[in-house]
């Protein structure tokens, strides 16, 4: 039989083994929270808020059209695998909702319309005419700084929800990310105020109406709300003779459409080419290149300000 002192020295050396034996690995990835983001201004305001206490991905490959947008079983399965679910709101992703009642068994996830509470532009008669949307009203929400910050304000809310204790975090990091907001806003307004045209023509679907009417601009467009549309050969005719009727030095293409139709009405007026980025319209070479959603309204900037002859 072992005697009392020899147990007692034979408890103390196992405990002080296990003591120096090295901690494990806290996992630090399993307790990050999980976020799926529908597109990519959305992945792109979660990553700045969520900062390192989040795993963010998105959901649509780059260069995918969110408006219809054909949902996949796996998809399903990594929603109900995540914590927190982020989409624009039923008018961009009309589909979300089947994601999120497919979803509903999983009592763990948190979906949210990170545009709850934007200011929503109807879709106007001739982006209607063009097309018989389902919508009533334009999804491009995000192209309004004010409804990105609001976005950015339920992004944050919906972290805190799920992880309070980290809720300074996420404060600071949003508030510090509505400045970014503001300050492009206040670089639009300045530098688009003295423009030679206020006309924006795009040979691509309608998609900048919010910009528009926060710069007092025109905005004219060939598609309708849908990328996957086309336009009428009457359309076209009214496009190329707007053109040559007010003199528009330059017209306006996205990634995301088939260029074929800008570089036809270049041919027909004169017009020289620039790109407008939607903010949702990404390739992966611009994900990897660390392209942001303010890098993108930057560039947009630097385009309006020489189509629209901006001093």
């Amino acid at each position: 039989m072992y005697s009392r002192k020899m147990v007692l020295i034979f408890l103390l050396l196992l405990s002080f083994l296990l003591s120096c034996q090295p901690a494990k690995e806290s996992g630090r990835e399993d307790q990050k929270l999980r976020v799926i983001a529908t597109i990519f201004p959305i992945y792109d305001f979660a990553r700045n808020i969520g900062g390192d206490k989040i795993k963010v991905t998105m959901l649509l490959p780059p260069g995918t059209d969110a408006h219809h947008y054909e949902l996949k079983p796996e998809d399903i399965v990594k929603v109900s695998k995540t914590d927190i679910f982020l989409f624009t709101n039923f008018e961009m992703e009309q589909w979300a909702y089947k994601i999120i009642n497919a979803a509903e068994k999983n009592t763990n996830m948190l979906a949210i319309e990170t545009g709850a509470g934007a200011v929503l532009l109807p879709l106007s008669e001739e982006g209607e005419e063009q097309n018989n949307h389902v919508s009533k009203f334009d999804p491009h929400i995000w192209l309004d700084m004010d409804n990105a910050q609001k976005m950015v304000d339920n992004i944050a809310a919906a972290l805190i929800k799920k992880d309070s204790r980290n809720s300074d975090y996420y404060l600071k990091n949003a508030h510090n990310y509505k400045l970014k907001l503001i300050a492009l806003d206040q670089r639009y307004r300045a530098e688009l105020t003295r423009c030679k045209t206020k006309t924006i023509l795009h040979a691509g679907h309608w998609a900048f109406a919010y910009l528009a009417k926060k710069y007092n601009l025109n905005y004219i467009a060939a598609y309708n709300v849908s990328a996957d549309a086309e336009p009428s050969p009457q359309k076209m005719i009214n496009l190329v003779q707007q053109v040559k009727s007010q003199r528009v030095a330059y017209i306006y293409y996205e990634s995301m459409i088939n260029p074929r139709l800008a570089q036809t009405i270049a041919r027909e007026t004169g017009a020289h080419l620039l790109k407008l980025n939607n903010g949702h319209d990404i390739s992966k070479a611009d994900i990897k290149s660390g392209e942001t959603f303010i890098s993108l309204m930057e560039k947009n900037l630097t385009n309006l300000k020489k189509g629209l002859q901006c001093p």
